[in-house]
């Protein structure tokens, strides 16, 4: 009888080892299930405009939570101080635009993912193989690319939305953006001259 539980409370502790590990990748399975939710939540209870603003804010948190890792592997693992400090900066300022925008979709009862996409996280991936200059570059440029589609699609539904704390938040945070790119694009020159 003591072997019989000796055995079963072996099996019960790897049984439990075996799903925490298997639980990271259900995690992420789980989460990419939460965004495709959410989008489809979306479109069923908004039409037009209203679906455009959502879709919107749907993509936009998507994006930001990806520049968030961006910057923060940049924080963990670039040498060079002009990465560093851009990265701080996008990591401070892109977290407070993307709390506000948390409350602007509560608000509104839009949807909103959970994480950034698996486009990113595959980015994201390939960027933190790198190391030394390689990873300084590779991270300067999707940051740039990031930016300059962010900066796209904030400029595009500033003329289309109608909606006035939508429009507001717009206007406020374009220029933060447009910043973040220039220093970004200066960033990346002095990158491609150095050699190493």
């Amino acid at each position: 009888m003591k072997n019989i539980y000796h055995i079963l409370t072996i099996a019960a502790t790897l049984s439990l080892i075996s799903c925490k590990e298997s639980g990271r990748v259900n995690d992420s399975n789980l989460n990419e299930d939460r965004n495709e939710a959410a989008a489809e939540s979306n479109t069923d209870k908004f039409e037009g405009k209203k679906q455009k603003d959502a879709d919107f804010v749907f993509e936009v948190l998507a994006s930001s939570y990806g520049e968030l890792k961006l910057a923060e592997l940049a924080n963990q693992r670039s040498r060079t101080s002009e990465v560093k400090q851009i990265a701080e900066k996008v990591q401070t300022e892109n977290a407070a635009s993307l709390n506000e925008l948390k409350t602007f979709a509560q608000a509104k009862a839009i949807s909103v993912p959970v994480e950034e996409t698996d486009a990113a996280k595959r980015k994201i991936e390939n960027i933190a193989g790198e190391s030394g200059l390689e990873f300084d570059k590779e991270w300067c440029k999707e940051m740039m690319d990031l930016h300059d589609q962010t900066i796209g699609r904030f400029e595009e539904r500033l003329e289309d939305t109608q909606d006035v704390e939508l429009k507001a938040f717009i206007t406020k945070t374009l220029p933060v953006l447009k910043n973040h790119h220039e220093s970004l694009k200066a960033c990346n020159e002095k990158l491609k001259n150095k050699n190493g």
